[in-house]
């Protein structure tokens, strides 16, 4: 008969789902891809009306300029070079380190207005606004994540121009320069749209830098307290990953490093590079990746080495932008691709870690795969196209932060297993193996606990007894009858006592009774008697009667002594002197008679 096949784990269709997901949403977005030809004598204006934010886009002709040779006048002269651009809406993907852009703008009625030309890419290096109103340069502005910031027109996360405009037709030309991707989503916003459009972005950012910081100090805290490699190596990985945000969204330069625009323009993939590195350590111990396959866990091994390598090469200036950005996306994409097959193997055999890794990555791959296409030109840049990845991003980190919960469950249930391993074995080390009493190094430990209690008013009595007549019955019924008639012994014994007493086993036939808490010398003697009086009854040990007497002496802390060792040997000498005296009796233990 045919079997059925076996469905997939729900979180290996997820990340399956997720992925096709993400790359549905690539594709289409190069779908919608604008057609575009040469451009005409002029390019068309878009009306600055009542709108408050105009996107520019439509009205976009460009002009690469690879060698980075043309002055403004250069471009001025001859304006049919321009060409509408193809492609995707606002980005051009990977162009030419330089590129020109002209649109014209069209202000309505009588009196001028105030606009701001926003441009909602960080990454881009060097911006240079030329606004002309016929034929004329009236205004000049620099922008881009060169610029220190208080040389800043705008003091904002995105490069942002203000725009003084009269009414009529003005020409805008932009020279844009970057080492990273041409992405330009351009949008001319009245001032209070602009500071609605920033406000929410850096609410957005600041929930997923704040969710990002507290997991980062979480995983920092567990690593100081419990030395475990797995929480330093997931706290690079969020540190990589947050710095690379705050580059990328343009948050460092605007609020932690203004004056240094040299880290802007380097430190998002070294960043990751960072996280690439950590994050194949984590994946390769977190998953016990040897256990599966030694060939993964070395590859494993080599790309956290090589992102390292990658990174002192961009340091030391090896690597430029571009090469970092490509070398640091291929190492982070081999890890993923290597891991996985372990990842589901493990998933497979049970292991919870694997099932929130693989969660993990299935949203991840969303936001993964949306801005590598953004990265090269196939996705258009629209506002929440340019924020899935850090959404995606902190889902992950949260599923590979069940990982460290389990791991610190782990640990606690480790650490419960070695701490009975130690309890029992001080137990069996400080208990009798035949009746299960407390033996001699057991007795000591209550000793030490009872005597400081000890006060005249609040008597501690030391009982040293020793049977009588326990050899002729070990000798007549053997030695099995003997040790099971000494475990009858401590259990007549416990039968007499409070349960805050303690019978403890020296050895052969001696037992040793702890009596804390007597008001006087005489319930001391009466409890004495009282265990006497019960040796009178014979104990059945498998079907034989054996009758066995007790000598008992006893001395009482503080009165006779105030240390384990004083009481023992008083109890011991009066025991002695009882057995002396005819047996089978109950006697104290004093300073003379131990002296005697």
């Amino acid at each position: 008969m045919a079997r059925s096949p076996r469905p997939l784990p729900p979180a290996t269709a997820a990340w399956c789902c997720a992925l096709l997901l993400g790359w549905l949403l690539l594709f289409s977005a190069a779908a919608r891809a604008t057609a575009g030809g040469p451009a005409a004598e002029g390019p068309a204006s878009l009306l600055l009306d009542s709108r408050p934010a105009v996107p520019v886009w439509p009205a976009v002709q460009v002009l690469p300029d690879p060698a980075a040779q043309w002055s403004l006048n250069d471009v001025l002269a001859t304006p049919q070079r321009f060409q509408v651009p193809t492609g995707t809406v606002s980005n051009l993907g990977r162009s030419a380190s330089v590129l020109w852009l002209r649109f014209a703008v069209e202000v309505p009625g009588a009196l001028p207005v105030q606009r701001v030309l926003q441009i909602d890419y960080p990454s881009l290096n060097l911006i240079d606004v030329y606004v002309l109103s016929q034929g004329e340069l009236v205004q000049h502005l620099r922008l881009g994540n060169q610029q220190r910031g208080a040389d800043k027109v705008m003091p904002a996360r995105t490069h942002a121009a203000p725009l003084n405009l009269a009414p009529g037709r003005h020409e805008l030309l932009l020279r844009v320069q970057t080492q990273s991707s041409m992405v330009l989503p351009i949008t001319v916003r009245t001032p209070q749209d602009f500071t609605a459009h920033e406000s929410r972005s850096q609410v957005l950012l600041g929930i997923v830098i704040g969710l990002a910081l507290c997991m980062l100090i979480y995983s920092l805290t567990h690593w100081i307290t419990l030395r475990d490699a797995l929480f330093l190596d997931y706290a690079l990985l969020l540190a990589g990953n947050l710095v690379f945000v705050l580059a990328y969204f343009g948050l460092g330069a605007q609020y932690l490093w203004p004056d240094w625009p040299a880290l802007s323009m380097s430190v998002a993939p070294m960043a990751v590079m960072v996280a690439v590195a950590a994050a194949a350590r984590f994946m390769n111990a977190a998953l016990a990746v040897w256990e599966v396959s030694r060939f993964i866990s070395r590859v494993l091994q080599g790309i956290s080495i090589a992102a390292l390598l990658a990174l002192g090469a961009t340091l030391t200036g090896l690597l430029d932008y571009r090469s970092a950005q490509s070398a640091v996306t291929a190492l982070g994409m081999v890890a993923t691709i290597a891991v996985l097959p372990a990842a589901y193997i493990r998933a497979r055999q049970g292991a919870h870690t694997a099932v929130y890794m693989l969660f993990g990555w299935a949203f991840y791959a969303v936001g993964a795969v949306v801005t590598a296409g953004l990265l090269r030109g196939h996705v258009e840049p629209t506002f929440w196209a340019q924020h899935v990845y850090p959404f995606s991003l902190m889902v992950e980190m949260s599923a590979w932060m069940a990982v460290l919960s389990l791991r610190v469950q782990a640990i606690h249930r480790s650490a419960d297993r070695a701490r009975l391993e130690t309890e029992t074995l001080r137990t069996l080390a400080q208990t009798d193996a035949l009746t299960g009493l407390p033996n001699r190094r057991g007795l000591q430990q209550h000793l030490t606990a009872a005597l400081p209690q000890a006060r005249p008013q609040q008597l501690l009595a030391l009982y040293l007894l020793d049977l009588d007549g326990f050899k002729p019955v070990n000798d007549r019924y053997g030695h099995d009858v003997g040790d099971a008639l000494l475990v009858a012994v401590g259990q007549r014994l416990k039968t007499q006592l409070r349960a805050s007493d303690v019978v403890a086993r020296l050895g052969g036939d001696e037992f040793v009774v702890l009596a804390a808490g007597l008001p006087d010398e005489s319930t001391a003697q009466t409890l004495g008697q009282k265990m006497l009086a019960a040796f009178e009854e014979p104990f059945v040990i498998e079907g034989q009667h054996c009758r066995v007497g007790l000598t008992a002496g006893y001395a009482l802390a503080p009165l006779d002594g105030h240390t384990a060792d004083e009481l023992i040997k008083r109890a011991d000498a009066a025991m002695y002197a009882g057995k002396e005296a005819g047996r089978h009796r109950v006697q104290r233990g004093g300073r003379s008679l131990a002296t005697a």
